[in-house]
């Protein structure tokens, strides 16, 4: 009865540590996000900062990406070889991406008009400087080369 008690808390304790090092061994959502980070800073030299983070409205995941541009104005090409960097990296579970733009001087950029220059579908605008756009539609508008 005891080596029976004995081999049950033995077999506990190493099914804990076996079950905590594969959790541990997987890559977290940081690594997705710098992911998506690298790929939009290497998309175009329009932007010299790019900064990539989770968000959570009520239940909801959405990826914030915020564009620095390098001028005054946003490039439609750039936005569109960014958003199309964020649709081929996007990690699973996100359901929307929420975009905003600065200038050099740290100014929001007005991004309806180059978003709806650049074509992406299902684009909701929160205001005339934050949009809001599904992660499928960013999946798909990168999927449109």
């Amino acid at each position: 009865m005891v080596k029976t008690i004995r081999g049950l808390v033995i077999g506990g304790v190493l099914l804990s540590i076996v079950l905590t090092m594969t959790a541990c061994a997987r890559p977290g959502p940081e690594d997705g996000l710098e992911t998506v980070n690298q790929a939009v800073r290497a998309s175009s030299s329009a932007f010299d900062e790019v900064f990539v983070e989770e968000g959570l409205d009520g239940f909801s995941r959405y990826l914030f990406v915020e564009l620095g541009s390098t001028g005054e104005t946003i490039p439609v090409d750039a936005l569109s070889d960014a958003l199309r960097s964020v649709g081929d990296t996007i990690p699973d579970g996100f359901e929307s991406v929420r975009l905003i733009a600065r200038s050099s001087s740290g100014d929001r950029l007005d991004l309806e008009e180059p978003l709806e220059a650049a074509g992406v579908d299902g684009v909701f605008m929160i205001s005339p400087k934050t949009a809001n756009i599904p992660a499928e539609a960013v999946r798909n508008f990168a999927g449109e080369r």
